[in-house]
């Protein structure tokens, strides 16, 4: 019993394919450890950034992200037309709603007690 020919129509295999690497030049080397300077550095922006910026959160996010995750998960809520019609997905509000899921679990059911004044 041949098994060659379950795999393939053809009668002989290709041979295997030898790959040879290219040695690495002084200047791609140069190159690659400025890539990471740079990645370096704004990495560190970015933290910086995160730790000393004080933000807000605008009004329209709580009524499209956070209500309707609450509405969601407790069954009560106000969600805006874009919820009531079905236009909006949940993909963005699961993140809250998973939060509050455990919440639930756990006996929390007082809005007072999630949030953080």
């Amino acid at each position: 019993m041949d098994h060659s020919s379950r795999h393939s129509p053809r009668k002989t295999r290709a041979p295997p394919l030898k790959i040879k690497r290219r040695p690495i030049s002084p200047n791609d080397a140069q190159i690659l450890l400025q890539d990471k300077k740079i990645l370096f550095a704004l990495a560190c922006i970015r933290i910086f950034n995160a730790l000393t910026i004080r933000t807000f959160f605008q009004p329209d996010e709580y009524y499209q992200s956070l209500e309707p995750a609450w509405k969601f998960v407790y069954g009560y809520g106000e969600t805006t037309w874009e919820w009531k019609e079905g236009i909006r997905g949940f993909f963005f509000i699961i993140k809250f709603a998973s939060t509050w899921w455990v919440a639930k679990a756990i006996g929390i059911r007082d809005a007072s007690t999630l949030v953080h004044r």
